[in-house]
């Protein structure tokens, strides 16, 4: 049985999710001074779709569904995880995240909290506001824009 490098890389998921609006929230990291899409590490023993659920009723408050849909089959022993894509990306002082991303629709967001459970900033972005932001990651920007135009259809 081989064993997983575990030293520098932790496993991670993240979600861009979208509202009725058509503008995608984001949370300004204080580590890395930018904003990225809700999300955090996957704790032992989740899965990557509970451990986003969790992460997004901890630092929002808000129910989603996932925009891609995830199915069973041969009587429940196998079931489908389709991310919006798995991204291996270096993260300063931190290692290798893992990161399965996702995309979500959020209908009723009125209610939102206006921070994370950790004191951080939570934003909605139109894709005007995403090509004006000037604090925004290249890939955060792009990702986001693409989760705004894929949900709107």
């Amino acid at each position: 049985m081989s064993n997983i490098n575990w030293k520098n890389k932790c496993w991670v998921t993240t979600i861009f999710l979208v509202n009725s609006n058509n503008q995608v929230l984001l949370t300004w990291n204080k580590n890395l001074q930018t904003w990225i899409p809700v999300g955090g590490h996957i704790d032992e023993g989740e899965t990557p779709e509970e451990a986003i659920k969790r992460e997004v009723a901890e630092e929002t408050g808000l129910n989603f569904n996932f925009h891609q849909n995830f199915y069973e089959e041969n009587n429940g022993k196998l079931r489908v995880l389709k991310p919006y894509r798995f991204q291996i990306e270096e993260v300063p002082h931190h290692g290798h995240h893992m990161n399965f991303v996702f995309f979500g629709r959020v209908e009723d967001y009125d209610n939102f909290l206006n921070e994370t459970d950790e004191g951080e900033k939570l934003k909605w972005f139109s894709k005007e506001d995403l090509l004006n932001e000037e604090i925004m990651l290249e890939n955060v920007r792009k990702s986001a824009i693409e989760a705004i135009e894929t949900l709107s259809e």
